[in-house]
């Protein structure tokens, strides 16, 4: 049995493939009416019209399978006639002019050029050096399409089969560099300049472009962890001396508090009398509301603070309080014990159990925060609860 490959058609092709098929199955039709009306005359059994009109299914353009004997099919067997005229290499070219066509005739077209790429490497030639062109070629398209994994994908394969292939080397090195992946560019480009053309400019552009890109992050990385050495530095160095001057234990953050001290970057500080500032953070849970203290000095107290913000004091009540129930004797003031540990690994806790402690509105900030169990979380932060609250006993019990 003789074998039928299927065929690989142009668009025009497969237009002047429809207008013959479609033509010539006219033709039959009219010649088996005539033949069809002659048989009966004589009184010789005849297929039905319905049976027929079915032979369109034989035409190539409505199959949907290939017949076990396609060399029977006429039609068929003209298309392999015309395939087997051409070699693999020529059909590839042809589809690749076409893609080239449609690349150059700007990005309306270039899911055109794209499909032509693709028939070009479906025909699967043997010549190594024209699938590498076509392969760089689609990988044009996918990058003015930004589809750059698509491109360092097809470039790989264009170098693996031909080395000489600048376009690839270019392409994926743009690629790459749009990617962020600029060590893999440089690489890339040196072993071109080393192998290829140390004479290349493009490549030589693309190179130097990707080491600048590299140097770059490599500077922002030093700038970025020697100020986090500062950074810490200038923590411990506060951590000590809040500790042998007031007996503040200074500890990390336990959460990111940008968000409620409004990307404030004030920290404690000491001032030249030895009297220490803090910016301090009031929560209250119920409402998931907050109120961010910028200068909370010591010999202040939190009634202080909370007095110039609740009734009656203060007649408003805050938009958020719902019930009007946060006045001043409602309040309850707690901090919560070990929430971070400290910074200095001298200072030992005294426990590791977390509980809530409560604060007297009376009472000196620097009495609260020299308490043996509380560890300042970057600053200090305080809960505030309304007594009268469902929430209050729920919140107070949680674990």
């Amino acid at each position: 049995m003789s074998t039928f490959n299927e065929p690989t058609l142009t668009e025009e092709e497969e237009d002047q493939l429809w207008a013959n098929s479609v033509e010539l199955w006219k033709k039959q039709k009219e010649e088996r009416k005539r033949d069809r009306e002659e048989k009966i005359k004589q009184g010789i059994p005849v297929p039905t019209e319905e049976e027929e009109d079915n032979e369109w299914k034989n035409l190539p353009i409505f199959m949907t399978s290939m017949p076990d004997n396609p060399e029977n099919n006429p039609n068929l067997s003209a298309i392999q006639a015309i395939i087997d005229e051409t070699t693999p290499e020529e059909r590839s070219d042809t589809y690749k002019d076409l893609g080239n066509d449609y690349f150059k005739a700007g990005k309306s077209r270039y899911k055109e050029a794209l499909h032509y790429y693709n028939q070009a490497l479906n025909v699967k030639c043997n010549d190594m050096k024209r699938n590498s062109i076509v392969l760089s070629n689609r990988a044009a398209v996918n990058l003015e399409l930004g589809n750059n994994g698509e491109v360092i994908r097809d470039c790989k394969i264009a170098i693996e089969f031909n080395r000489q292939n600048i376009k690839a080397y270019f392409r994926l090195m743009r690629a790459l560099i749009a990617l962020h992946r600029d060590q893999e560019a440089l690489v890339i480009g040196d072993q071109f300049l080393k192998e290829i053309d140390p004479n290349n400019v493009d490549i030589q552009k693309l190179r130097d472009q990707s080491q600048k890109k590299i140097e770059l992050v490599q500077k922002k990385e030093l700038e970025k962890q020697q100020k986090e050495s500062t950074k810490k530095a200038q923590l411990d160095q506060l951590a000590n001396e809040l500790w042998t001057k007031k007996q503040y234990r200074l500890g990390e953050p336990f959460m990111d508090l940008s968000s409620y001290t409004y990307q404030s970057d004030r920290k404690i500080t000491i001032d030249s009398t030895g009297l220490t500032h803090f910016p301090v953070l009031f929560l209250y849970p119920e409402y998931n509301q907050s109120d961010f203290i910028m200068d909370f000095q010591e010999g202040q107290t939190c009634g202080d603070h909370l007095d110039m913000m609740f009734p009656p004091e203060n007649p408003e009540f805050p938009p958020w309080d719902r019930n009007k129930s946060y006045q001043i004797q409602n309040l309850e003031i707690y901090f919560e014990t070990n929430w971070t540990k400290p910074l200095l690994n001298t200072i030992k806790p005294v426990s590791e159990q977390k509980r809530w402690i409560r604060v007297k509105h009376t009472t000196p900030i620097e009495t609260i925060l020299s308490h043996k169990e509380y560890v300042i979380p970057s600053i200090p932060i305080f809960y505030v609860l309304d007594k009268t609250s469902k929430f209050y006993s729920i919140f107070l019990t949680k674990k």
